[in-house]
């Protein structure tokens, strides 16, 4: 008897557990109904959560590949000629670099007779999102006066461009671009939808408590920053695109802690910072889960302590690929700085990178994005 095709439901939980993407592929090849199940855009975004992308190297001017023995090395040098630059751009500009999110970068146009690429200040009108792999860019439109003219250009104390994944009714090649307007206590929200092929905004009054934002992080559909003097954690929730606060454990002793947000399998937010309690000549990383006291107030609830290799006083340079990017500046002779990844699903640390004396700034950069329509050479 011919056996009974099984439901799509009961693919997908199969298919969930094949160990790579590599593996989902040739599944996807072996009959339509398994390659309909794989191309489904909500089994693809359970897949990603499940399975990251490789984290691949550090952005800085061109790639700094991942190294042998570390498992991103072999994908990493298959990029070795990729123009990061993206000198394919219109040359009518000089453009510079914003962000790196998902294999597709953020450019803006640079300031002209200006020394340093942008003024934090300056509203960002013009932006390009481009695909260095596969060359191409998309220019996006203006943000149309009727829309700039909500924000009151001296008062800006930041305006910060950068990269969102798309909506969930959005297909996985979608994207969209979110401008951040901050004021003293006032926030702008600009927001860019390739599908939608327009801007929108959103003024919203919320309380900074005093500080300015730090670096942001990215979390179950959440963006976060750390809002400094404040103890609090500035959380844009880009499903129902409104803003909130968090509370944070007190800075152990300075106005900013080393740290970052990354997501736990809960749905929950983990913290890592690192401790500056040094036991053995050597650092830890401090691991919090957010959840709620009996009251349903925010609770930081301490997890476990993470042992980071010897002789290094360390940074966080940032979360990409399902992994934890840090430096690591060696203690006594050594002029060079190692760079550890620590795997976010089984928190095993391995030896990345290494570069000169000095510790480089910029962006991580992983997966191999979907291919921007239509091309443009």
């Amino acid at each position: 008897m011919a056996q009974p095709a099984l439901p799509d439901e009961l693919l997908e939980e199969i298919f969930l557990r094949l160990p790579t993407a590599a593996d989902l592929a040739r599944a996807s090849m072996a009959c339509v109904s398994f390659r309909r199940v794989v191309t489904g855009h909500p089994f693809l975004r359970r897949f990603r959560i499940l399975h990251p992308p490789p984290l691949l190297g550090f952005l800085c001017g061109n790639l700094v590949p991942a190294q042998p023995p570390h498992p991103s090395a072999a994908a990493a040098a298959t990029f070795a000629n990729t123009d990061f630059s993206c000198s394919f751009l219109p040359s009518i500009e000089r453009w510079c670099l914003r962000e790196v999110r998902d294999g597709r970068a953020l450019f803006s146009p640079a300031l002209e007779g200006r020394d340093d690429d942008y003024n934090p200040r300056d509203l960002v009108r013009e932006l390009a999102v481009c695909d260095p792999l596969h060359r191409r860019y998309l220019l996006l439109p203006a943000i149309p006066d009727h829309l700039a003219n909500q924000v009151h250009l001296s008062d800006i104390v930041e305006c910060e461009p950068f990269l969102a994944p798309p909506g969930d009714d959005e297909d996985e090649s979608s994207f969209r671009v979110m401008c951040l307007v901050r004021y003293r206590a006032n926030l702008v929200l600009f927001v860019f939808s390739s599908c939608a092929g327009q801007w929108l905004a959103d003024p919203v009054t919320f309380d900074m408590f005093g500080g300015s934002a730090s670096h942001r992080y990215y979390a179950h559909g959440c963006f976060c920053w750390e809002i400094y003097r404040a103890d609090k954690l500035l959380v844009l929730d880009t499903r129902r695109m409104d803003f909130s606060a968090i509370d944070l454990p007190p800075a152990p002793g300075r106005y900013l802690r080393d740290m970052a947000i990354v997501e736990t399998g809960e749905g929950k937010f983990w913290m890592l910072t690192i401790s500056d309690q040094i036991t053995y000549d050597r650092y830890h990383l401090l691991y919090a889960v957010q959840g709620m006291d009996g009251n349903g107030a925010n609770q930081w609830q301490s997890k476990s302590v993470i042992p980071l290799p010897e002789n290094y006083r360390y940074g966080i340079m940032g979360v990409a690929g399902g992994y934890l990017l840090l430096n690591g500046y060696p203690k006594g002779d050594r002029e060079v700085v190692d760079y550890f990844t620590l795997n976010l699903q089984n928190f095993q640390i391995e030896w990345f990178f290494q570069t000169g004396d000095y510790i480089m700034i910029g962006d991580l950069y992983t997966d191999f994005p979907p291919s921007l329509s239509p091309p443009t050479i």
